[in-house]
């Protein structure tokens, strides 16, 4: 028979074993960290400009699959105002540029500065100094490409959207975007329409950075992920108002 000393001895070295193993293993506990990249068409100036009806239908698809973050291209700066009020999500919004007159790009109807933007849950805290830059590869349309990212306590996010008319082009501003994301020093993902496909030629794949994964929509937009990002899943949702779907990338970190 055991005596009670001893007895009691074993059932100490249990308890304590378990407290420290239960809180380590609850805080390596992996967490669903999810990115909506959206192309919203809505400036105005083309045939897929809806009035508004893929801002209706994004803030929809925010409020039921609550990403933690939205990376937003074709939009406008009123358009982000009332995203942030109707969603409670952060937001960081930077103009495309005008090279005819070098001041920031407008919508159409008084609407505001057209640009990208990115919106985050309020559970990925406060940001800090946004990176905003026009890249330094340009096309000939006229548009002044830029590139955003914005880093929080543990994570950091960019987007842009890549020129339209030249391939060339935009695999230059494709490597800019994906060096600038993997400078800022935390774990990072970008999201946006890329002007690129994957076997194209140039390859959107040239430009994904070595420990980081690429997912896509079928066609142009993108979202890239550090290794750190564990990908779970990759849907493309119906957005209406725009000739782009939303492409949800659902990762756990």
């Amino acid at each position: 028979m055991l005596r009670r000393s001893t007895v009691l001895w074993a059932v100490a070295a249990l308890a304590a074993a378990l407290t420290a193993v239960l809180p380590a293993a609850h805080a390596q506990a992996p967490r669903s960290f999810d990115v909506l990249q959206l192309n919203l068409c809505n400036s105005g100036d083309e045939a897929c400009f809806s009035a508004g009806r893929s801002v209706d239908a994004a803030i929809e698809a925010i409020h039921q699959r609550r990403p933690d973050v939205v990376t937003l291209n074709e939009v406008c700066a009123s358009d982000i105002t009332r995203m942030t009020s109707e969603t409670g999500y952060r937001w960081e919004f930077t103009p495309v540029g005008d090279a005819s007159t070098g001041d920031p790009a407008r919508c159409r109807n008084g609407r505001g500065d057209f640009g990208v933007a990115i919106l985050t849950h309020p559970d990925v805290g406060a940001p800090g100094e946004p990176v905003e830059q026009q890249f330094a590869a340009q096309d000939a349309s006229g548009v002044q490409r830029v590139l955003l990212c914005v880093p929080y306590s543990q994570v950091s996010a960019c987007t842009a959207h890549l020129s339209e008319t030249d391939v060339r082009v935009a695999a230059d501003q494709c490597h800019e975007l994906s060096g600038v994301a993997t400078a800022l020093g935390a774990q990072a993902v970008l999201g946006g329409d890329l002007s690129l496909v994957s076997g194209g030629e140039p390859d959107v794949q040239g430009c994904v950075p070595e420990g980081w994964y690429r997912k896509d929509d079928g066609s142009v937009q993108h979202v890239f992920a550090m290794d750190a990002f564990r990908f779970e899943q990759v849907e493309t949702l119906p957005i209406d108002g725009t000739d782009h779907p939303g492409l949800l990338v659902q990762t756990t970190r």
